[in-house]
């Protein structure tokens, strides 16, 4: 019997999942909203990825723009990182990795703090998950207004906050063995992909803990 190729596969997990409800409550008071969640995104994609033979990771990722922004609020100005990542989403078959195909998503993050990158990397890998396989919400963003842009001052040194980060969040003997294990010989030497492994790996951890 001739296997199945990569868009064999995902046209019959297209077909197999259902609408994603929205699961997911954002915001506060007056501005709560419903939303998808990743955790509902990949709740109804990863039984039905296993039944096909399919293997679907993030296999590239470029910070594309960042910055920060200002909003006015009612106790003054508002400063938030601001953070733009491309992602290429592959979807292998496990069998055959030869049959592969990717998906290119976008994720915007914004946090007064140290998520950004996080938020960011969650939205373009859900909605990879999302376009790939067709995956109804029942939600029309064309419907909505769109808000009013906030002021956006490019930024040069999201990287460096990130190499900050993960200077101070790794004990000595860690930070040793994250540069051992890509073999370079300190942290501003991490390409970017190695970098955000490593401030995301920290974040997970230090999330874990509280």
């Amino acid at each position: 019997m001739e296997k199945e190729n990569i868009f064999q596969r995902m046209l019959k997990i297209t077909a197999d999942i259902s609408t994603v409800a929205k699961n997911l409550e954002v915001g506060f008071g007056s501005s709560k909203y419903r939303a998808v969640g990743e955790a509902d995104i990949l709740r109804a994609v990863k039984p039905i990825e296993e039944k096909y033979g399919v293997y679907s990771y993030p296999v590239e990722r470029d910070i594309i723009e960042s910055g920060t922004m200002e909003r006015d609020t009612k106790n003054g100005k508002s400063v938030q990182l601001y953070l733009r990542v491309k992602t290429v989403y592959r979807f292998i078959c496990i069998d055959d990795p030869s049959s592969y195909l990717d998906i290119v998503s976008y994720g915007d993050g914004v946090d007064t703090q140290d998520k950004a990158p996080g938020k960011a990397m969650t939205y373009s890998d859900k909605y990879a998950l999302m376009k790939a396989y067709k995956i109804q919400t029942g939600d029309d963003p064309d419907q909505y207004a769109s808000e009013p842009q906030m002021r956006i001052t490019p930024q040069k040194n999201i990287r460096g906050m990130m190499e900050e980060y993960v200077k101070s969040n790794y004990d000595a003997e860690n930070l040793a063995k994250l540069l051992a294990y890509y073999k370079v010989p300190t942290v501003e030497a991490l390409n970017n992909d190695q970098l955000t492994a490593a401030y995301t790996c920290k974040l997970s951890q230090k999330g874990q803990k509280a």
